[in-house]
């Protein structure tokens, strides 16, 4: 069943395809769980105070991210991330009331990027990562996967993997014990408007496949990809219940454990299927697109 869903998602979005309607919000249903312990989000690493610059930093650094890595398949995930987080930051000043608690929103963000740029950070000097991320740097080295792929093992391992623990670390409840588990269903609102974008993006600068140019809408590919991504994410809040209530360093070990296993066991599927020789082709169309414009202004670095 695993490799029928990840096969799914992986055939491409056509251009101009269309999501509104589309994704059901099937997750704001269900109802969060009482957790042991409760923490409350303050200052973290690069984000002392929580204002939208913040996260308007956090895009640009993953702009420049980005540029650097150029065609190598690492700037797949950058790609997708600096989409993902300017529309957050967009929403947080032009939709001041979209989030009930926009500062913990904020915290989340900037400690989420810190994940990331500390399993790159290891990576680069040749220290193993956790292994949904080592699954996904060796993958984008090795060259011979798709960049549907490689959007899915970065958010794959960014999610499934990171958000867990970014979660039980700032807390699941304010400090008046109200869920945030609305503001973090809202979350797949930001989402669903980066989709489009993001593969257009990558279908016209990066490989071919993930764009079919003339394509009409496609509901069964939007259907599959909103709602995996949703499935991941809910997922995310119930390992993170699980992470605050687990009594004791053994039991909490336990579940990140299974977090880890869940994550790396997706890393492997996504990463399974690959076509040798494939690297090269796109890498060629990735610097054909180099010399046209202006397809490769989408995303430019402020």
């Amino acid at each position: 069943m695993l490799v029928v869903v990840v096969a799914l998602m992986l055939a491409p979005a056509p251009a101009g395809a269309d999501h509104d309607g589309v994704d059901v919000p099937w997750t704001d249903m269900l109802p969060p769980l009482a957790t042991a312990a409760d923490p409350q989000p303050g200052p973290v690493e690069h984000c002392r105070r929580a204002r939208v610059e913040c996260v308007e930093r956090a895009a640009r650094r993953m702009a420049r991210m980005r540029d650097r890595f150029g065609c190598d398949h690492r700037a797949i995930f950058p790609v997708t991330y600096w989409h993902v987080t300017t529309l957050i930051a967009e929403s947080l000043r032009a939709e001041p009331d979209f989030f009930d608690d926009p500062e913990f929103l904020i915290y989340e963000a900037q400690l989420f990027a810190n994940y990331f740029y500390r399993a790159y950070r290891r990576n680069r000097v040749g220290l193993p990562a956790p292994p949904a991320w080592q699954i996904a740097f060796d993958a984008w080295a090795q060259g011979d996967t798709n960049a549907a792929q490689d959007m899915l093992l970065g958010i794959n391992a960014h999610v499934q993997r990171d958000m867990p623990f970014v979660l039980a670390e700032l807390g699941l409840r304010t400090p008046g014990g109200a869920s945030r588990k609305p503001d973090h269903d809202r979350e797949n609102e930001i989402l669903n408007r980066a989709y489009d974008p993001i593969v257009a993006q990558i279908g016209a600068e990066y490989d071919p496949l993930v764009e079919v140019a003339d394509g009409g809408p496609s509901p069964v590919d939007d259907i599959m990809g909103l709602q995996l991504v949703r499935g991941w994410r809910e997922g995310v809040w119930r390992n993170a219940e699980r992470l605050l209530d687990a009594r004791g360093e053994h039991r909490r070990a336990r579940v990140a454990r299974s977090i880890e296993l869940n994550a790396a066991t997706w890393a492997r599927t996504i990463a399974a299927f690959r076509v040798p020789g494939y690297g090269a082709s796109r890498d060629a169309y990735c610097a054909a697109s180099r010399l046209r414009e202006p397809a490769n202004s989408a995303g430019a670095s402020p």
